[in-house]
């Protein structure tokens, strides 16, 4: 630790020491700057404030302009024009001293420019030109090894801030990856500063209420789904057995609704349990068509025509497959369920991608496009008798793929159900 301020005070004392020498050499600099040689004799015009100040000095510093054989050119007063013989003695390039009568000697520096011989002289006392010349110097110095340190400063700074901010970086890139369900449900507090592992700590505690709150209602849900199936088939195969009637054929429509209401349930109790695995190069086409094709009885049976176009290349999406299918399957049941008999339904796929199913059925007026897409919601136009959980299946697929679902008005009449892929992968 002793080192820089000893070499700081070194090199003080050492520009201490120096400083007559640089100021000397200076007040020369000046003196040659503003002597024109180029008339006969020699003119010296000093800037006004620099005259004012050798006129005011009372010979503490001076200046001798002379010829090569001695003839005193100007002077910056008598006493320094005296001085002359003197100053011819030394060698151009010298500092000496002078004696001076009743003061503090003056310490003078000799030197020539174009054949002329330039003298200048200070004496101790003057304490100004020493004090700013120090200042400079030392300011530079200063200067020089800031420069230095700063940028050392700065590299180690920034350097122990990347590392003290690391784990917490780590940290919030954990949280961000916390789903309800999740593999990992935790924040892990290794490498992270003391202060903080108390919140991590407190944060884990709350995820794990959460989760275990969240688990509770799944399997609620899963288990109530699972429990109504038996009852539901039950129902249903004796509501077969009845003799042939109204009421019979009344009965089996209510037990197909709530069959396939319990269907819906169980489908978003398993959206809900686990993440879905994204990791299958999906072509969506194919994956449409066969899901087209396992309903086309369906629509048959109820006296409808049903199409699907698609381009004839592959259109790829990442993704998960069976979800997909259930998503169109989802859209196509809806457009049966919602359109009138005998009104054709067309599926297609577009390489935008995107699929869109088709309709003639009344359309959804604007104010209610985005609530069918949530969970329970149903058109109070309908006449249809759903839970209004398809609509809400498909809308979470499409999130889970990074894309939206939709529904626009058809010209001629009739809906548009759509997913669409804004930035496919």
């Amino acid at each position: 630790m002793l080192g820089p301020p000893a070499v700081f005070m070194l090199f003080s004392l050492w520009t201490v020491g120096s400083m007559h020498d640089r100021a000397l050499q200076d007040q020369a600099a000046d003196i040659v700057r503003n002597l024109d040689t180029r008339v006969e004799p020699p003119v010296l015009s000093l800037p006004v404030v620099l005259a004012d100040a050798y006129m005011h000095s009372h010979d503490s510093y001076f200046y001798i302009v002379l010829e090569r054989d001695g003839t005193v050119v100007t002077a910056s007063s008598p006493t320094a024009a005296s001085l002359a013989a003197r100053a011819m003695a030394a060698r151009p390039g010298e500092f000496f001293l002078i004696p001076h009568k009743g003061g503090e000697p003056w310490y003078v520096y000799s030197t020539t420019y174009d054949g002329f011989r330039i003298v200048v002289g200070q004496d101790s006392m003057h304490e100004d030109v020493l004090f700013d010349s120090i200042i400079r110097e030392v300011a530079v110095l200063m200067l020089w090894l800031a420069l230095p340190l700063l940028l050392v400063t700065w590299i180690v700074m920034m350097h122990t801030l990347n590392r003290a901010f690391s784990p917490i970086a780590r940290a919030a890139d954990e949280a961000r990856t916390i789903t309800p369900g999740g593999a990992e449900g935790q924040i892990s507090s290794h490498g992270l500063p003391r202060e903080i592992t108390p919140l991590v700590k407190a944060v884990n505690a709350a995820l794990a209420r959460l989760e275990r709150a969240y688990d509770v209602e799944r399997r609620f849900t899963t288990d109530a789904a699972h429990e109504l199936r038996t009852p539901v088939a039950v129902l249903t195969a004796r509501i077969d057995m009845l003799p042939e009637g109204p009421a019979k054929e009344s009965l089996a429509q209510d037990t197909a609704r709530l069959s396939r209401s319990v269907s819906q349930l169980l489908q978003v109790a398993r959206l809900d349990a686990k993440p879905l695995a994204m990791d299958e190069d999906i072509d969506l086409a194919r994956v449409v068509r066969h899901a087209v094709a396992l309903l086309a009885p369906l629509a048959m049976q109820e006296g409808r025509r049903m199409e699907m176009t698609a381009p004839n290349r592959p259109v790829m999406i990442r993704g998960n497959a069976q979800a997909i299918a259930l998503a169109v399957t989802n859209l196509v049941e809806n457009a049966l369920a919602h359109t009138p008999a005998g009104t054709p339904i067309d599926v297609q796929v577009t390489s935008e991608p995107a699929i869109c199913v088709l309709d003639r059925g009344q359309g959804v007026p604007a104010d209610e496009r985005m609530a069918i897409f949530e969970r329970f919601q149903r058109s109070p136009n309908t006449a249809s008798s759903g839970t209004g959980l398809g609509l809400a299946i498909v809308a979470e697929i499409a999130a889970r793929h990074h894309a939206v679902a939709s529904v626009e008005p058809r010209a001629g009449g009739g809906s548009i159900f759509a997913i669409r892929w804004v930035n496919p992968a």
